[in-house]
């Protein structure tokens, strides 16, 4: 199994799991229809720093960092987007399904 890539840095400060800037989930989703993180959780309250977060799962096939719904960038970035948390380093690749991995 590939390692799973850390969340490098998450600007999304409201969120329970981020401390610093850090993510502490163990691993995060991403999901569709945009690349949001669905591990996102508004909250006063913060998690106990952990050791850093990495992606378990990533719904956007579309992404060139996709592969079989698993993310194989070195890592990757979350920010804000509207009201919610984003994966910053999604990237689409022209061409590919958003199912990819799935024949």
């Amino acid at each position: 199994m590939p390692r799973l890539p850390n969340v490098k840095e998450c600007d999304v400060t409201d969120c329970f799991y981020n401390t610093e800037r850090l993510c502490h989930a163990p691993a995060i989703t991403v999901g569709s229809p945009c690349p949001r993180c669905d591990t996102y959780l508004s909250s006063p309250q913060h998690s106990e720093p952990a050791d850093v977060g990495q992606v378990g799962a990533c719904h956007e096939g579309d992404c060139r960092f996709n592969d079989e719904l698993t993310c194989h960038a070195q890592e990757i970035v979350v920010g804000h987007h509207k009201e919610h948390a984003d994966c910053i380093t999604y990237s689409p690749e022209e061409g590919k399904s958003e199912i990819s991995g799935l024949a």
